[in-house]
Formats: structure tokens, sequence, C-alpha cells
């Protein structure tokens, strides 16, 4: 801004507090109202109660041989937040008696009570950023609601915000950095999120107040002595530095990581740290800064999976994220989990090949270092079927295989058995250099065949028996065979009927201690219970058949002669002379006769006790028959009656007949005696067990997925001494801190 006149001028000096001045003082009168008019706009500098622009021009001409004054001044900065504190002091002086009971009141306010509602007037004055005017504002508001300046700043929003809250996400830098100072309890006031006004001004990436605020939070948290304002989280359990890697806001991360670098490792209520969503993000920048967060290796044993950047990157399978911590801090690769798991070990039970080939390059040893369950990284692989990892590892030199066992004694053979991984059993039955490991037994005796059968994995059983190098008559140290343990209950599920094939089918016997438990339970008497709900079920479907079969035989398809046939016609089935009426009228009696009888051995099994299970076998079967019969019939007849549409009819026909295969095939396939030893047999279960099991492999894959989570569950129940994980991560952080 110009006017007419002489030019003020300005020079800097050696000492940085004080500016020299150069004016004639006759000027100081005229331009008065310019100078006033330019400190509205931050460009001054005081003298002597005057105020004066810092701007080297200003008036415009210079004028040459007046007298001029040259004086010292101070920075008008610290002048007038000086003038600030001590109108807040006045301000916070100030008593209202008529309102002791309300700040009575508010010294027991929590940090998300919203009954106080934060005056409008104050919300605009904070968006505003003018010191000043909010000054201005809270005396206003002071006098008008007669309200103390303690009660004033406890308002919150309806979200419970505060002032401090407002200033962080208008970016309000001087507002909140004089509220910090006349008011510190905000730092720590948290809004209905659990957001502080850190958090706040994180998300709002507004760079200046988050630099404020971590320069006025130095010291601990009241409500936690061992937390400062960068550790404290909010309600699902986000740091502020969480906070900013979402943002992907790095300068604030920069300040963060910089207040606090251990916070890179917090997690939040979805065991996720700073440096894992780092990773999650893909951002080079963001990493690099967060993986110079210091990690001594005796503090990360037994910490939580979750606060390594390795299992991250191991889980999100970014072999480039790997090779970057490997450079910027490797001794992060030494951490274990609270089961002494090394990421190798995780890698491999994830699949991730690519990771274990890095880490079997650089960190081989871990290859041969166990969990507390005593498992090698190779057990676990072999576990969750994960074969390429398995065949990965069995690349690398190791000592005889059958000294690599878990803490039960089971090598990797035994382990897959009992996890019904085909893929990896048959791997190792067609290794060469693992043939000791067939018949190998663990602490309980049991080989691989024994710890399939417990399982009832039919498939596993197919490939063990089929191997001739399999011990089929090894007992365990219980003095039970594969048989005898498949044959302890009565089978009641398909696995388990399948199970029972595969082994007596390859001519696996019997102990006598097997043969005497078979003896006593059938002699046991029947399960009358089991009976009677299976005789409810057939007996309903026996009489419907029997309805459905009556009613067809008196309304035969083309209806009857009429008497004007002649009286040797009348009454006859019109299409009589038809094959396929042939075929309908003996298939529908067929099917009545069948589901009679049946539904008489069914009351005959329930009266008479002693053939309760034998009834029930034959009428069971003479159900199915009738079912079959009446298929057929019903076949015949639909052809009959659109017999002349050629296409039609041959469409009918394809599909009935597709139909009474698959029937049979599993009608045969539920009483075929496959339970029986002959070459033959065994060969024909080779073949029946997978396609049987095939069309039921999701549900068996559900009921397997829930079986080990259970016995996952009770192992952990049995460890030794372990504290809870929530409990164990707290540990893990104090002992950082």
């Amino acid at each position: 801004m110009r006017e007419n006149g002489p030019r003020l001028t300005t020079t800097k000096i050696r000492r940085p507090r004080y500016t020299t001045i150069t004016i004639h003082r006759d000027l100081i009168a005229k331009y008065r109202n310019s100078i006033e008019e330019l400190a509205k706009n931050r460009r001054f500098i005081l003298f002597n109660g005057q105020i004066f622009s810092k701007s080297s021009v200003i008036f415009g001409q210079t004028f040459v041989g007046l007298m001029a004054l040259e004086i010292p001044m101070e920075d008008y900065a610290s002048q007038i937040r000086r003038r600030y504190n001590e109108r807040l002091e006045i301000l916070k002086a100030k008593e209202f008696p008529k309102l002791q009971s309300t700040n009575t009141m508010l010294q027991g306010l929590e940090d998300y009570d919203t009954n106080i509602l934060m005056d409008v007037a104050l919300y605009e004055a904070v968006a505003k950023d003018d010191v000043n005017n909010f000054i201005d504002t809270l005396e206003q508001v002071s006098m008008d609601k007669e309200l103390h300046l303690d009660a004033i700043l406890n308002q919150m929003t309806i979200s419970g915000n505060s002032l401090l809250h407002k200033a962080a996400s208008f970016g309000s830098v001087d507002i909140a950095e004089l509220v910090i100072d006349h008011f510190p309890f905000l730092l720590n006031r948290r809004n209905n999120l659990g957001d502080t006004a850190l958090h706040v001004a994180t998300k709002a990436k507004k760079l200046s107040v988050v630099k404020v605020l971590i320069d006025k939070s130095g010291k601990p948290c009241p409500a936690n002595d061992n937390d400062t304002l960068s550790q404290m989280k909010n309600h699902i359990g986000n740091t502020a530095l969480h906070e900013a890697v979402i943002a992907l806001c790095s300068d604030a991360i920069s300040g963060l990581f910089l207040a606090n670098p251990k916070v890179a490792y917090y997690l939040n209520e979805k065991g996720e740290s700073p440096l894992r969503l780092a990773i999650e993000t893909g951002d080079k920048k963001i990493l690099e800064l967060l993986l110079k967060a210091p990690g001594v290796y005796d503090e990360l044993v037994g910490g939580p999976q979750e606060e390594s950047p390795v299992y991250a990157a191991i889980l999100m399978k970014r072999i480039d994220i790997l090779k970057e911590i490997f450079k910027k801090n490797p001794i992060l690769f030494h951490m274990r989990d609270k089961k002494r798991k090394t990421p190798l070990y995780f890698a491999a039970s994830k699949g991730y090949t690519k990771g274990v080939r890095f880490l079997l390059s650089k960190f081989g040893q871990q290859a041969l270092q166990r969990s507390t369950n005593g498992n090698f990284p190779i057990h676990i692989a072999c576990k969750k079927g994960r074969i390429n990892v398995v065949r990965e590892l069995l690349k690398q030199k190791w000592p005889k295989p059958i000294d690599l066992i878990n803490k039960e004694g089971q090598n990797i053979l035994h382990v897959a058995a009992e996890s019904g991984k085909i893929k990896v059993v048959k791997s190792i039955l067609e290794n060469s250099e693992l043939e000791e490991l067939l018949n190998a037994e663990d602490n309980n005796g049991n080989t691989a065949l024994h710890l399939a059968s417990m399982n009832h994995h039919a498939l596993i059983l197919c490939s063990l028996t089929w191997d001739k190098r399999i011990d089929l008559k090894r007992k365990n140290k219980e003095g039970l065979t594969a048989y005898d343990i498949a044959t302890e209950k009565a089978y009641s599920s398909l696995r388990q009927m399948t199970t029972v094939w595969a082994l007596r089918s390859a001519g696996t016997p019997l102990s006598e201690k097997g043969k005497k438990t078979l003896l006593l339970r059938v002699k046991q008497p029947p399960n009358m219970e089991k009976i009677k709900r299976g005789v409810d079920f057939i007996l309903v479907i026996a009489v419907l058949v029997a309805t459905m079969t009556f009613a067809a035989g008196l309304t035969v398809p083309g209806g009857f002669n009429s008497s004007d046939n002649g009286p040797t016609s009348q009454g006859l089935a019109t299409l009589g002379n038809k094959w396929a009426f042939q075929v309908f009228i003996v298939c529908d009696s067929m099917a009545m006769y069948y589901s009679m009888t049946g539904a008489f051995l069914l009351i005959w099994s329930l009266l008479v006790r002693d053939v309760a299970w034998c009834a029930f076998f034959w009428a069971f079967k003479l159900v199915g028959a009738a079912i079959f019969a009446m298929s057929v019939a019903f076949m015949s007849a639909t052809y009959l009656v659109v017999s002349n549409i050629s296409w039609v009819a041959y469409i009918i026909l394809v599909m009935g007949i597709l139909y009474l295969f698959c029937f049979v095939v599993f009608f045969i396939a539920l009483f075929f005696p496959f339970g029986i030893h002959h070459p033959i047999i065994h060969r024909l279960c080779q073949v029946v067990i997978p396609l049987m099991l095939y069309f039921t492999q999701d549900f068996n894959d559900k009921v397997d997925d829930q079986k080990q989570e259970s016995l996952s569950v009770e192992k952990d129940k049995h460890e030794e001494s372990q504290p809870s994980n929530k409990g164990r991560q707290e540990e893990f952080q104090q002992k950082k801190d």
C-alpha cells in the first residue's frame, strides 16, 4: 500500500528479537491511520506504543535531509501474545456467584458428556482462526450467559468435540496454541469416537496443528501415566499414527513417528499396527520411514504376530516388501510370536512359496527351529496341505527325515495323514528317500495308517493300503490295528463307512482285542430309539409310494375302453397293446407290493425286538426298490402319452435313464459288500471311494475345518501358563515402553 510522503525503511541487525526502523518523527501522527490499517494484515512492528509495518516500502517517496530517529523495537508477535494471555487471565479470574453450583457440577464432567453444548458463536470464531475475535467471543459469551471460562471450555458439540477438537479440524493454529497454554487438560479430551485433538488434526491433515499438539504434549497423560498423547487410542484402537497412515499423510507420519517411534508397533482392535497398515497401502515412502522404528530382539520375541511388518508382508504375499524390510531392519525377521513361531513357519502355514524360498536363502536356520508344540515349518506345511512349500523345504539339506518329529513324536507323514492332505501323502510315498517314514511310529505307537483311520480319511487310506510297503498288521501301544480303530464304533457317516471299506478290502486284519470289541458290540441289544426314528421316516415314504401307485393303477394313461368298443373290450385299457403301457403297469404293481411289504416289515420291527434291526434293514431295501419301480413306471407313462411327439419322448427317456442310472449306482454302493478282502473289491474301492467322497467334498471339508478348529482350541486351553492374547499385547507394549 502506498501514500504520498517519505519512505519508511527497515534494516535487520544481528540481534534476532529486534528490528531497526528509520522514520521522521513528524510522520507518526500523519500516517497513523495507514499504519493501523496495515496492522490488520499482520505486517507490523511496535515503537513506543505505535504500530508500524515491517514492509520495506510503505509511504511512497523518500524525503532527503529530514531529521530521522533510529530506535530498537521488540517483535510484535510476543507482545501481542502477551496481551492475549493477559486478557484470558482476566477472564479466568472473573467470578459469577450465581453459577458456583454449575462450576461444581462441571468438575465431575466426563469426556463424553454432551449435556452442555458449545455456543454457536464460539464454533464460528474458531473457524475464522482470529485470536482477537476468539477472545472477544469468549468475553461476550461469558458476560451474556454469566459463565465462568472453565465452564465455557468444557462445552462440547453434539459429537463430543471440544474447542481444541474444532481448532484442530479447522487448522486454527494460533487458537489451538492459546487454548492448550491455558487449558492443557483439553489435550487428552476425547470425543464420542474416542478421538483426541491429535486424532482429529491428523485425519484432517492439518499439519501445523499436529506439530503444535506434539510439541505441547511431551508429558504423560493424567489418565494413564504410561501413555503420551501420541500413544492414546480411540474406540477402535487407532493411535494418531494409525490415522496418519490411513490418510497417507507422510508429513504427519514423520512428526508423529519422531515423537514416539515405538508407536509403529502398537495394535488397534483389528490387530493392525501402523507398520502393517503401511504395508497394506503399498506406499514405499511411508514404509521406509516406519521401518526405522527401533526393534530390539529381546522385546519382540513373544509379541503378537500382527506387530511385525514381516508377518504382514507374508500375509499379503509381498516379496518386494520382504526384501525392503531385510534391507532396512533385518532384525525383525528374528521376531517370534508367543508360540515361538518364526516368519518361515508363518510363511509355510500360508503356503507362500516365494516367501519361503526367500526366507530359506537368508535365514535357513529357521527351517530347523521348532514352535512350542515342537513343530518344524515343514510340519505346518504338511498339516495345511501346502504341497509346493513341502517340496521346497524337502530340497534343503536335512538331517535324517525320521528325526524331524514334533512333540508327539510325529514325522511329516504322520501329520499329513492325520490332517487328510492327500497330495502331501502321495508326494511322500513317491519319494524313495522318505521310505523309512512309511511305517514309523509316534509316541503312542501309531503309524500314518492308524492316524488316517482315527480321523476317517478314506482317501489317505486308499493311497496307503495300495502301497505294498505299508505294514497293514502293525499295532499301536494299545494293541490295535488300523482296522480295529475304524470299527471301534458302529459307523454312522459316509466317511467312517468308506474308511472301513478301504481297510477291509485291502486285508487289514482285526487283532484279538479288536475281535472281542466287535463281538461285544454285536451282542449289545439294538438301539430301539434310533430304530424307531428310522422306522417313522421310512414308513411315511412306504405309505406314500403305496398310495400313489394304487391311484396310478386305477387311472391308467389313455383311460379305459367304453361300451362302444363292444362287450369284449369294455373296461380294458385303451393303450394296453403298447410296450410302454405294459412296462408302466408291471413297474407300478411292483412298486405297490414292495412298498406294502416294506411297511409291514417296519411294523414288525417295532413289535418283535429280537429281529428289529434285520426287519428294518430289509424294509429299507424293499422301499428303495419300490421307489425305483415307481420311477420306471412314471417314465413309461409320460413317454406313452407323448409318443406321437418324437423329440419330447426321447428327452423324457434320456432324463429317466440318467436318473435311474444314478439311483442304481448309489443304491448298489449302499449295499454292495465292499468290506470284503479281495483284490477286485480292493481295486473297485480305489475308484468308488474317491467318487463318493468327491460328491460330498464341500461338506467333508467343512467338517474337517470344524474338527481342526476344535482340536486347536483344546490344545490352546492346555498350553502351560500362556496369558491371554489381549493381556499379552498389553504386557508386550508396557515392556517396550
